[in-house]
Parts: structure tokens; sequence; C-alpha cells
């Protein structure tokens, strides 16, 4: 098959990691970069819809053969609003199978839609309240439980835009801040999960692997990114289980999903990734790419007529196509690579 990875760094962990796993099953791998791709929608009423590439192309963008791109493989973080545009024509526009789909990529995206998505899956998450203009402060850290109590920014990643509340005074000058500065936020109940959450990474309604991560002394965020530690865990059927549900619930079906579990042992749903960190897969030793290329394998038409010989690029001679897959291996092998 051909594989197109959609990725902004193609010297990434996660990007290598998905190129050696399709080459190892004798697969073409290309890495196209959202920012450098041109849509172009047609006029016609039969289709005839394009994508271009950009990219050290000369004076101008080369067509992307669509009929030769099997799969697409996304790894949208970056500039996400026009990624998901991206993707949105590769798989709607064009008919190409996508590992993940635009609306969920978007809608894990925003803390609130996906929560409240998750908790109509029925599926447990922290008591939240959000406000466009939370003047009752009081009022709205009763409904978490009171203090502590987490601020978190609506499109926050890696811990970013996560804070801590713990006074009154501080969560009103806080809120009061975000608020006049026209930056969403949502209060959050405050789970006791003594400084661990669990990152499970879900493929094609499997849990793949799971590791609980621990987080920095003096810190509640138990990223990987800020420091945090992670070993390999065994989840529970009854886990799975709802992280299976919470990626579905979100319209993916490739996905990291967060749980927090409190004293008691209930478990909570934390959030749901479409971006996960490759970092889980040296630190519990599985491999997450086998399963995302046997996930590609399973859906893409076994009447398909394309193989690993074709091009996904037109209008190109044999020796301005040697020289764009030379460049492109150099761009993924580069120490300093960096747009």
């Amino acid at each position: 098959m051909n594989i197109t990875i959609l990725s902004a760094a193609p010297n990434s962990k996660a990007t290598k990691s998905i190129i050696a796993a399709g080459e190892k099953r004798n697969h073409k791998m290309t890495v196209l970069d959202p920012a450098y791709l041109y849509l172009l929608v047609s006029d016609a009423v039969n289709g005839y819809d394009r994508i271009y590439d950009g990219w050290q192309s000369g004076n101008k963008p080369i067509r992307i053969n669509a009929k030769n791109v099997d799969a697409v493989i996304s790894r949208i973080g970056k500039n996400l609003s026009y990624g998901v545009s991206v993707l949105q024509h590769f798989k709607e526009n064009l008919s190409i199978f996508t590992t993940q789909s635009p609306e969920g990529i978007k809608t894990a995206s925003d803390k609130l839609l996906s929560i409240q998505k998750i908790s109509k899956a029925k599926i447990k998450v922290p008591k939240t309240v959000i406000a466009d203009n939370g003047v009752h402060v009081d009022w709205m850290l009763e409904q978490v439980g009171g203090l502590p109590a987490i601020a978190k920014m609506l499109n926050g990643s890696q811990g970013i835009g996560v804070f801590p509340l713990e006074s009154k005074l501080q969560t009103k000058a806080m809120l009061e801040s975000f608020y006049k500065s026209k930056t969403k936020v949502l209060l959050q109940q405050m789970i006791d999960g003594e400084a661990k959450d669990i990152r499970a990474i879900v493929i094609d309604n499997e849990v793949v692997t799971a590791m609980e991560r621990t987080a920095p002394k003096d810190d509640i965020r138990s990223n990987i990114s800020l420091g945090g530690t992670g070993k390999k865990i065994e989840l529970s059927e009854a886990d799975k289980d709802i992280c299976i549900r919470s990626a579905n619930a979100c319209g993916l079906q490739v996905a990291g999903v967060d749980i927090m579990k409190n004293k008691e042992g209930q478990s909570f749903i934390l959030e749901v990734n479409s971006n996960y960190g490759y970092s889980i897969e040296q630190i519990t030793g599985v491999d997450i790419s086998t399963p995302l290329i046997k996930y590609c394998e399973k859906n893409v038409s076994k009447n398909s007529t394309k193989n690993n010989d074709e091009t996904i690029y037109t209008g190109l001679t044999k020796e301005e196509l040697i020289l764009k897959n030379r460049n492109i291996r150099l761009l993924i092998k580069s120490k300093n690579y960096n747009f």
C-alpha cells in the first residue's frame, strides 16, 4: 500500500516509528506537512477536487495523485484548524481512508465538547462547570465540590493551560482575568489521584497499551513532556471498556485516553487526545505503530489496483521524482529539522 502520514514533524518519534512500522510491512510511506498543501475545490459537480504539495516543488506545487494514496495517518497537532481541513479533503472530497475523522480531531481538541460527549455516553467524568461570563464564582465552586479545584483552558495540551485552584481569592482573580481576556476556561472537580493518572492508547476498538504517569515533585500534572515519569500497567476490562467508549464518543478510532482514579478506586475520564505522544512506546516497550498500519490494511479495499511502485505525485519526470524522494528522506533523517 501507499500510506501518507500528515505531520508537521517528520523527525518526531511518532513519525519515525510509523514509517518504520509501515516499511517493515512492505508499504510505501510518504510524509506530507499540511502547511505546504494546497486544496483545490472544483466547480464540477462530478468532483475533480485535488490536493497539491508545495514543499520544494519549484515554480508551482505538484499535484498529489489521489488514486495512488491508499490511506492517510493523521498526526495533526500544530496548525490544527488547517490540518483538519486537509484531512477533510483527503477523507471526504477524495474518498481516501483516514485513521481519524476530522470531526473527531476537532471534538478531542475542545475539552468542553469532548467531556460533554463522553458524559452523554454514560461514562464517569469529573464534575465540570463553565460559563461565558462566570460571575457567580462561589456557586461555580460549589457545583464542583469546592476547593481545591482545577481550571482548564478549552484547547490546552500537554498539561499547558491547566491551573490548580486552592483559594477563593486566587480563583476569583484567575477567572476574572480569563473572562476579561475572552479566554474560555472550565472549572472542574479536582480528583485526588495522588498525582497519578493513566494514559491508554486505543486503536480500532482495542487498548494497545497503557501506562501510569506520576507528576514531578510540587506539580499535579503528570504529562511526560513536563517531567512526569511513567510505567507500564495492565488495565482492567472495565477500564479498557470506558477508554474505547470514550474514544468512540468523540468520534475517534485512534486516540490517547487519560484516566484518573480516586482513592476509592473509581475511574474518571479526564480527556481524549487525537495527537497523543509517543513516549509511551519507549516506556512500555509496546509497538503502537504496527496496530495503526494494520488498521489501515484492514480498511483499504482488497480490490485496490494500487501498488507500491506508483508515486503519489503526478506530472514529475523520473529524475524529478528521484530528487523529490531523496529530499524528503534527507529531511526526515536530518537532526536539525525545523520549519
